[in-house]
């Protein structure tokens, strides 16, 4: 029987044939410096839309509101100054994690965070001067300030990092209205880890962590008297239980939010 010849098949170079690769998304194929640009747009949009429906934009030419600092007959006793500080600190270091997941080198990405985050927040804050519920606030735009530059200072000494978070912690005290204003259910502090110290490091101190920080109760309640109070404590560093597990996104998160209930605390009212 006559050997059927083999077919040749034209040497041709893999790169020469026609795209067949899965297509891998319109958002993945952008260039980083659009990704930056829709993602703050987004951020402004959905600010401004909740703020439609939830704060009454639009419904004043302009108010500005005198709100006081941290005094007892201030609008929230001062949780919220901390409450935009917190918020524009976290939102800064969250984004500069984005963008250098997008190919921006550590300060670069640092510093595009640290504008995006105070913007989008400066947004936010002059729509309030168009709310009759709101109003611009001063005060505000110098605490979101006070933690855009925190992120800079702990994305720069990445030593003062490790010792230092600043969290909130959000209980269930009262009802919850909203969570973004429910003051009577936060706590915020400043957090020392002792992980964060070489001398300890080895040692059972370095699950340890001790709190230092302020909250208030009863601003959002005619009926309840308004308290402001300082607070100490002590936990257990859950961060690192978690990151050296290889929960290392749950453990980064636990850097901006404590554990409800996780805190051992002694308070001094300041009232």
């Amino acid at each position: 029987m006559n050997e059927v010849p083999e077919t040749q098949v034209p040497a041709t170079s893999v790169n020469s044939l026609p795209n067949t690769t899965i297509d891998e998304g319109w958002w993945s194929s952008q260039p980083k410096e659009k990704k930056l640009l829709y993602t703050n747009i987004i951020a402004a949009s959905v600010i401004g839309i909740w703020g439609l429906a939830e704060w009454d934009y639009g419904s004043e030419d302009w108010n500005n509101a005198d709100e006081g600092w941290f005094e007892q007959d201030s609008k929230y006793g001062g949780a919220d100054k901390l409450g935009h500080f917190w918020a524009t600190y976290t939102f800064a270091d969250a984004l500069t994690g984005l963008y250098k997941n997008w190919g921006y080198d550590s300060k670069t990405a640092n510093t595009y965070a640290t504008i995006s985050a105070w913007s989008v927040q400066a947004f936010m804050e002059v729509a309030d001067g168009t709310s009759g519920s709101q109003g611009f606030a001063w005060e505000d735009m110098v605490m979101n300030t006070a933690g855009a530059l925190t992120s800079v200072l702990m994305e720069r000494y990445p030593e003062l990092d490790r010792k230092i978070d600043f969290r909130v912690e959000y209980v269930f005290n009262v009802d919850v209205n909203s969570i973004f204003d429910d003051y009577s259910n936060h706590y915020y502090s400043m957090v020392l880890k002792l992980d964060g110290f070489d001398a300890i490091e080895n040692s059972f101190l370095k699950y340890l962590e001790f709190h230092g920080g302020y909250y208030t109760r009863g601003y959002e309640d005619d009926d309840e008297k308004d308290e402001r109070f300082l607070y100490a404590g002590v936990s257990l560093n859950f961060s690192r239980f978690f990151n050296q597990n290889g929960w290392t996104k749950t453990g980064k998160t636990l850097e901006y939010l404590q554990v409800p209930y996780t805190v051992l605390k002694t308070s001094h009212n300041l009232d």
